[in-house]
C-alpha cells in the first residue's frame, strides 16, 4: 500500500495543479455558459446572477467548467485540444482525471486525520480513499457531501466545490433519482451525458436551497503553511417555496421551472 505520506505530497501537488487549471479554464466559458448555468442551477433571478456567499461562486463555476457544453465539449476539452502537455506530466495526469470526473454523493466510512476520508459513493456503490487534509480535521463518519470527484491512480480529490447534505435533502435526491433515472426493479440505469448534466444540477439546487448549505465554504491559505482549506459557518439564504414564482423570471411556479 502506497505510504499516506506520499499520497499527501502528491495530493498537494496536484491541488496546486487544479487552482491553476480552474483560474485558467474559465476563458474557456463565454457569457452564455454562465447565464444558462446559473438558471439551471436556481442561482439566476430575474436575469441576474445572485450569490449567497461565496460557496455559490464556486459551484457554479465548477458546473460551468464541466457540465456546460458546447458542441458536446466543455471547458477542459477545449483546453486540452488547444495545448500541447506532455503524457508523463503531472498537469496532463490532473487533466486526465478532470476529463473522467464525476459529480457523486460520498458518504464518509473512516476518517485519517492529517489524510483525508475513506468514502461510500452512495451513487455509484464504490468506496474511494478521498484525500483531503482540511476535509479530514472537520468531517465526522456518516457525514455526506455531494462533491466532484477527480479520479487519481491511487486516490481521488474533488474539484473543490462541495456541498454538505442533510438527511431530509438526501431523501430528496434519491427519490427523484429512482422516479427519473431508476429502472423498474429499483436499479439505476446507465445515463447519458446530458442526463448527467441534469442529475448533477437537480442535486446541486436541492443543495443549495437546504439548510445544511450554511455549514460550509472553503478558503484558501498560503501555500507555504501547510494548511489545508478548513470548513466554517456561512449564512445562507432563505429557502424558495415548490409553488412560489420562480426567482429566474419566467413567470411559473418554481417546481415547474428551476426548481427540483
Amino acid at each position: 500500500m502506497t505510504d499516506h505520506n506520499e499520497l499527501v505530497n502528491r495530493y498537494r501537488q496536484f491541488r496546486q495543479i487544479t487552482r491553476k487549471l480552474h483560474s485558467t479554464l474559465p476563458e474557456y466559458l463565454s457569457k452564455r455558459a454562465f447565464n444558462e448555468c446559473g438558471k439551471k442551477l436556481g442561482i439566476m433571478r430575474n436575469g441576474t446572477l445572485i450569490f449567497n456567499g461565496e460557496q455559490d461562486m464556486a459551484v457554479l463555476m465548477d458546473y460551468c467548467i464541466y457540465d456546460y457544453r458546447e458542441n458536446a465539449v466543455n471547458a477542459v476539452s477545449r483546453y486540452l485540444a488547444d495545448s500541447e502537455i506532455a503524457a508523463d506530466s503531472d498537469e496532463y495526469k490532473v487533466l486526465k482525471a478532470m476529463s473522467e470526473s464525476f459529480y457523486t454523493l460520498v458518504q464518509v466510512e473512516d476518517v485519517l486525520p492529517g489524510v483525508g476520508v475513506r468514502v461510500n459513493d452512495l451513487l455509484g456503490e464504490k468506496q474511494f480513499l478521498l484525500i483531503d487534509i482540511g476535509f479530514s480535521n472537520t468531517a465526522g463518519r456518516g457525514v455526506v457531501i455531494a462533491t466532484r470527484i477527480l479520479p487519481l491512480e491511487d486516490f481521488v480529490m474533488t474539484s473543490g466545490a462541495a456541498l454538505p447534505i442533510d438527511g431530509q435533502t438526501l431523501s430528496e435526491i434519491f427519490d427523484f433519482a429512482v422516479e427519473h433515472y431508476g429502472s423498474e426493479d429499483g436499479n439505476y440505469i446507465d445515463l447519458d451525458m446530458q442526463e448527467k448534466s441534469d442529475l448533477t444540477a437537480m442535486i446541486i439546487r436541492l443543495c443549495l436551497r437546504s439548510v445544511a448549505n450554511s455549514q460550509i465554504f472553503y478558503e484558501d491559505v498560503p501555500e507555504d503553511t501547510g494548511i489545508e482549506p478548513i470548513t466554517a459557518p456561512l449564512r445562507g439564504g432563505p429557502r424558495i417555496g415548490r409553488n412560489e414564482p420562480c426567482p429566474c423570471g419566467s413567470g411559473k411556479k418554481y417546481k415547474r421551472c428551476c426548481g427540483p
